[in-house]
This record gives structure tokens, C-alpha cells and sequence, in this order.
């Protein structure tokens, strides 16, 4: 029986290390995506030809991409991803 029990443990602790890896996945993935989006706009402001065209066109994506993630982030999650983005905006 202790047999099934650590093996049981083990299962458990591995199930949630996976979902940590998934919670801070989701938090990487949005913050490369509004990397994404600052660098549309830093090309669209910089009018550099097919680059800002290009960035034109893939920032409703980038956006549609950002939102659906960020909905579907827990609270936890969501108020790393805005501790996160807070960081980003602070001046070096």
C-alpha cells in the first residue's frame, strides 16, 4: 500500500508541476505577444515602408491573440502577466 500511495504522491506532485509549467507558459506567451504589438507600433511610428505595412496589418492579430489569452488567464496568472507588463513600463 505505501507502494500505491508514493506512487499516487508522485503522479499529484507531477500534475502540478505540469500546471505550473502551463501557468507560467500562458504568462510567457502573452508577454511575446505584447512584445509583438509594441513592436507593431514602433514600426507603424517609424514608417518604415513594408515593415510598417506589414505591422499594420498583423496588429488586429496580435491584439485578438492578447485578449483571448488574457481571459483566459486565472487571477493568479493575470496579476503576474500585469505585474509583468507594470515592469515593462517603468523607466531602466
Amino acid at each position: 500500500m505505501t507502494r500505491t500511495a508514493n506512487h499516487t504522491s508522485n503522479e499529484e506532485h507531477e500534475h502540478e508541476h505540469d500546471s505550473d509549467l502551463m501557468h507560467t507558459a500562458l504568462v510567457a506567451c502573452a508577454l511575446g505577444i505584447h512584445r509583438n504589438i509594441a513592436a507593431c507600433h514602433a514600426h507603424i511610428a517609424r514608417g518604415d515602408g513594408v515593415h510598417a505595412l506589414t505591422a499594420a496589418l498583423m496588429l488586429p492579430c496580435y491584439r485578438a491573440e492578447f485578449r483571448k489569452i488574457a481571459q483566459s488567464l486565472s487571477s493568479a496568472q493575470a496579476s503576474e502577466l500585469r505585474t509583468a507588463l507594470e515592469a515593462l513600463q517603468e523607466p531602466a
